[in-house]
């Protein structure tokens, strides 16, 4: 979200995606989505805002690594969240950034501002940024 709305960490949020490989899960673009229509309702964002920032995302993630929510990934959910109180959202996040890690990337840092899900990516072995 912050690569699309002003706000606190956008700035390191554009370093990273000027100098790193670039991944996320599908449940991205629904969640960004949703918080952009929020942020309309609540008179933060104007629509007109909306949009554009919609269509920088569709054009970031023709760029990006994304990880489909297909059943093995789900199934590694379940084991995530046997270990960890993670919304299921957050744990999805997970999966997908020990999946690339595991298949793609063992370098693999994860970018997230969320600190429950920055505790179990580490306790998993995952890197975070900041």
């Amino acid at each position: 979200m912050k690569r699309y709305v002003r706000e606190a960490g956008a700035r390191a949020v554009e370093r990273y995606l000027a100098s790193s490989t670039l991944a996320t899960s599908r449940l991205t673009e629904a969640e960004i989505s949703a918080a952009l229509a929020r942020r309309v309702r609540e008179g933060d964002v104007k629509a007109s805002d909306r949009r554009r920032a919609l269509d920088a995302l569709r054009a970031d993630l023709s760029r990006f690594h994304v990880v489909e929510l297909v059943p093995g990934l789900i199934a590694s959910v379940h084991q995530l969240l046997e270990r960890h109180a993670l919304r299921a959202a957050d744990a999805i996040h997970l999966a997908a950034a020990r999946s690339l890690r595991d298949q793609i990337d063992p370098d693999l840092e994860l970018v997230s501002y969320d600190q429950r899900l920055n505790a179990a990516a580490r306790a998993e072995g995952v890197p975070v940024l900041p």
